[in-house]
């Protein structure tokens, strides 16, 4: 007997649509599993934040802890919150600070990009005297120029040529200044250097010889402020870190941009040249034209020696320019500042410094009260020329450089130069008068007024002047002697050295009388200065 089996899809079966009872029962395992590690990292969490609180102090109910309910609050609506009224204060104050510093300082920025850079230093040079023992050392060289034609050269237009070299030297660690004031009729011998061109401000391809015993105002003339330099650290075993030029010729230009400068004197400034500068002791206002004629008076009676006065009063104005300039409220007048930068540029000249340097070093020297000022030893030379006393020049040298205590003579402002006595001279006596002993009698006078003498003799043939022949070293004294024998006239002999001869002619009037020396001028620091000054 066959029995029928119905045919159809079976559980488990390919597209059979009937789920299999153990892929059901897989899925639910994996559903538990997961579970339980859900529920197992959630227990790991809670443990570890309860943890954490209770560390902390707090208590953090469990899974099974129902917390406190929290006490309901009334409902706030939210508003943006609105600053108070100093607060508000405080923001626009910060504001406008911020903003005003930013103008400033950009202002400043501009205004310094105007002075013009100038190739000058030469810090590798081996005329540096122990450069190692140096380092840290400020050296600013400060080199003041004026119009005019160089001596001897026979041109017909002017140049800038140097008015006053000052060296300002601040020791490594610090301390107090020390100004070398150095005369620009200094006799040097000048290296080989590159040709300056003080249109552009820069050099040429030619090359300038070298020349021995010429002024030093041909180093900056021909080969410009590295030339200058290089003689400044030749001669002194400096090392030169900055340098500055000011053009005396156009800080006028600068005055009148900033509507003049304030200036205070402790002494009139009465030039033999220009006149009366300023006519009273105190505090004056000066426009463009008068402070040109400030800066550049150089005869004033009662001046300090070595140009101390004059460096003093062209700082005086480039202090009276910038200190005003560079306030904060300053920097933000626009106009001004746009006024002043094409004059101040055209003034100055720097190499290494900026505005802020140029500034503490006028504002340093326009009183030099503060400072110790000395100047290179020198004695009058041939040739117009002051000629380095080598010894004295040496050990003050060294003293700058070592930061030791200058030598006494080097820091002795208040000794101002008066002039040779009589018995500093030594005078040659010539009879070309006819008069038989008449030299041996003015000789003997001489004597007693306390001159030196020297040879008495006749000359080869009568002259009818009396003269007082004299070389250019001996200058000072042919004054002196003129003053005693009043009939006399004064002949220099440019080419001699040593020379002091009285040659006694036929209008030799027979007075010899007592010498007068002139009155040595008041120094810097002996004038107490009024304390609007100070």
């Amino acid at each position: 007997m066959v029995t029928s089996v119905p045919v159809g899809p079976r559980p488990g079966d390919v597209g059979s649509g009937v789920p299999d009872v153990s892929e059901q029962a897989e899925r639910t395992r994996r559903a538990e599993r997961s579970e339980a590690e859900d529920t197992r990292s959630q227990r790991i969490d809670e443990t570890l934040i309860r943890l954490t609180a209770a560390h902390a102090g707090l208590a953090v109910p469990g899974r099974d802890e129902e917390p406190d309910e929290p006490e309901e609050k009334p409902k706030r609506t939210w508003r943006p919150s609105l600053p108070g009224p100093r607060r508000l204060a405080a923001l626009v104050l910060a504001v406008l600070v911020f903003g005003t510093t930013t103008v400033g300082w950009a202002t400043q920025s501009w205004l310094g990009s105007a002075i013009r850079n100038v190739a000058a230093l030469d810090t590798g040079s081996g005329a540096i005297v122990d450069a190692d023992a140096q380092k840290g050392a400020q050296n600013v060289l400060l080199v003041a120029t004026d119009l005019g034609p160089a001596p001897g050269s026979g041109a017909t237009t002017a140049s800038p040529r140097p008015d006053t070299v000052v060296v300002a030297h601040v020791p490594a660690g610090g301390g107090p200044m020390t100004v070398l004031s150095v005369p620009t009729d200094l006799e040097i011998n000048r290296p080989p250097c590159e040709r300056f061109d003080p249109t552009s401000a820069s050099y040429t391809s030619d090359t300038v010889p070298a020349q021995a015993r010429t002024q030093l105002a041909t180093a900056l003339d021909m080969g410009g402020p590295r030339c200058a330099t290089r003689v400044i650290q030749q001669l002194t075993g400096l090392a030169i870190t900055q340098y500055v030029g000011l053009d005396l010729d156009r800080l006028g230009a600068a005055v009148d941009a900033v509507s003049g400068v304030t200036v205070c004197v402790t002494q009139p400034v009465l030039d033999k040249v220009l006149g009366p500068v300023i006519a009273d002791p105190g505090t004056s206002t000066l426009d463009g034209a008068k402070a040109a004629d400030f800066v550049r008076a150089a005869d004033v009676d009662g001046d300090p020696p070595a140009d101390l006065g004059r460096i003093e009063r062209q700082q005086q104005v480039v202090a009276g320019v910038l200190d005003p300039t560079l306030t904060s409220t300053r920097l933000l007048d626009v106009p001004r500042i746009a006024a002043l930068r094409p004059a101040l540029g055209a003034a100055l000249t720097s190499d290494g410094a900026g505005l802020n340097e140029i500034l503490a070093l006028s504002l340093a020297l326009r009183r030099m009260n503060d400072v110790t000022f000395t100047s290179v030893p020198t004695t009058s030379g041939p040739r117009d020329t002051a000629v380095l006393r080598a010894a004295d020049a040496a050990a003050l040298f060294s003293a700058l450089r070592k930061d030791a205590p200058l030598p006494a003579a080097a820091t002795d402002t208040s000794a101002t130069d008066t002039g040779p006595a009589p018995g500093d001279l030594t005078v040659q006596l010539l009879n070309a008068s006819g008069q038989t002993g008449l030299a041996a009698g003015v000789g003997d006078t001489l004597k007693q007024l306390g001159f030196g003498v020297g040879t008495v003799s006749n000359a080869d043939q009568p002259t009818p002047q009396t003269v007082i022949r004299y070389s250019p070293d001996q200058a000072a004294a042919a004054d002196l002697l003129a003053g005693t024998v009043p009939s006399a006239t004064t002949v220099p002999d440019p080419g001699a050295t040593g020379v002091l001869q009285l040659v006694l002619g036929r209008s030799f009037d027979k007075v010899v009388r007592a010498p007068t020396q002139a009155v040595a001028p008041a120094a810097a620091s002996t004038t107490a200065a009024p304390s609007s000054c100070s």
